[in-house]
């Protein structure tokens, strides 16, 4: 399976199916836990993205807005990875939780919940059918 393909462009592959899957309002199919990729890797992961994304802001090949909303994305992956350190003020409130309560708030607003149901214990995942359909969801 390696070829002349690289690593990247290999996992990449499989992160612009899950891209074309969202798109169509469809679940992506996942395999089971694979026991590779450890608490670790996963923070070590999330840091060097965004290494990458300050390295392609400095260089003036990214808006900063850009980055700064996807590092903010990533800020949600990492606290559900490892919980993100206090955001404490000076003043000892913790404003940390409800900024990220907001960006869950908002990815959840365009995630089109009618359509892409939450997968958790209680809540298997559903066939379109039982879910009334793909065409429905937010516009």
């Amino acid at each position: 399976m390696t070829g002349s393909v690289s690593l990247d462009s290999r996992i990449y592959g499989i992160a612009q199916r899950l891209l074309m899957d969202h798109a169509r309002h469809t679940e992506s199919e996942s395999a089971p836990a694979r026991g590779l990729v450890d608490e670790q890797d996963a923070v070590d992961a999330i840091v060097m993205i965004l290494a990458g994304l300050t390295e392609q802001v400095r260089a003036g090949r990214m808006e900063p807005g850009v980055a700064t909303r996807l590092g903010a994305l990533l800020m949600l992956v990492r606290d559900h990875v490892r919980p993100l350190p206090p955001g404490l003020t000076s003043d000892g409130r913790d404003l940390l939780t409800a900024d990220l309560a907001e960006m869950v708030a908002v990815v959840r607003s365009l995630s089109a919940p009618a359509t892409l149901p939450r997968q958790t214990a209680d809540h298997p995942k559903q066939t379109p059918a039982a879910r009334g359909g793909l065409g429905q969801g937010v516009t």
